[in-house]
């Protein structure tokens, strides 16, 4: 009894050895150290995969994971960690890595940064923080993070902040700019709008009437009729061509030409409910 317990336990060290050995043999196998350049490299073509995975599923945290591990200081691996907790309302950790980004890459990612500060977050003062950054970084030439005018969204900055002087030189060099192709009707609804309403808020109707008349002459919808409607009243416009206007303007909201936005509100945003309000305040009867 005692001879078999001695070949047992023979037997099951030696398998417990040759398990170790396997094992380390197999590391060695698949252990691999890249170049910088390598890895770099392999980096990049784990970003390029993504597409194939759903933002913030497992499958593409874990090709992040890799990428980052091959290159902690590419840039593009933060701000694609970013992006899903942006999306997700997860805005401690989304900054966190927008600022990695920005760190490593800071012509390319301080803009999109600038960007959620001012549509996700309004966070106008470090919105606008960025893009003067971006700005220096990039002298004679006009940015376009995430497709947007950089004058443009601080003319936005500017405009939330109530600093209207401030608001109206950036949209004057926007559209400056912009007019230098010979056509605006490419240029967004939006910006007619904002615009427009420097004018509004600042008292000066007839200036906020002309802006929002070239926004519906090159990109109308239902915004700037409503705008132009409201404009209309404060100069004691024909209450009936008014209502005319606020009907248009319903009818458009309705058919889905209105100015909106993914995941937060647009600034200025119309609602069924603004119109509705405005035709009714027309058709109330007057108090002498």
């Amino acid at each position: 009894m005692e001879k078999f317990k001695i070949f047992y336990l023979s037997i099951l060290s030696g398998w417990f050895l040759l398990s170790i050995t396997s094992c380390e043999h197999k590391q060695s196998l698949y252990a691999k150290k890249f170049t910088e350049a390598e890895s770099k490299k392999y980096s990049k073509q784990l970003i390029n995969g993504l597409h194939k995975y759903y933002q913030g599923t497992p499958e593409e945290h874990f090709l992040l994971q890799e990428a980052n591990r091959l290159d902690s200081t590419f840039s593009d691996v933060y701000r694609e960690m970013g992006v899903p907790r942006v999306k997700r309302g997860i805005n401690t950790e989304a900054m966190k890595f927008y600022a990695k980004a920005v760190k490593y890459d800071a012509k390319i990612w301080q803009g999109y940064r600038g960007y959620l500060y001012l549509y996700f977050y309004r966070d106008y003062d470090n919105a606008i923080k960025d893009f003067d950054q971006l700005d220096a970084l990039t002298p004679n030439f006009v940015d376009y993070p995430q497709s947007e005018n950089i004058d443009f969204m601080r003319g936005i900055c500017y405009l939330m902040k109530k600093d209207y002087p401030k608001s109206l030189e950036y949209f004057e060099k926007f559209f400056t700019h912009e007019s230098k192709s010979g056509d605006l009707d490419y240029v967004e609804s939006r910006a007619f709008i904002y615009y427009g309403i420097n004018y509004f808020e600042t008292g000066e109707f007839k200036k906020a009437l002309e802006k929002f008349n070239l926004g519906i002459e090159h990109n109308k919808n239902a915004d700037l009729l409503y705008w132009k409607a409201k404009t209309m009243i404060e100069i004691e416009e024909n209450p009936s061509k008014v209502l005319s206007i606020l009907k248009e303007s319903q009818k458009l909201l309705h058919q889905g030409y209105n100015t909106r936005r993914p995941y937060v509100e647009e600034f200025y945003q119309t609602y069924i409910e603004d119109i509705d309000a405005l035709i009714n305040h027309l058709k109330a009867p007057k108090i002498n």
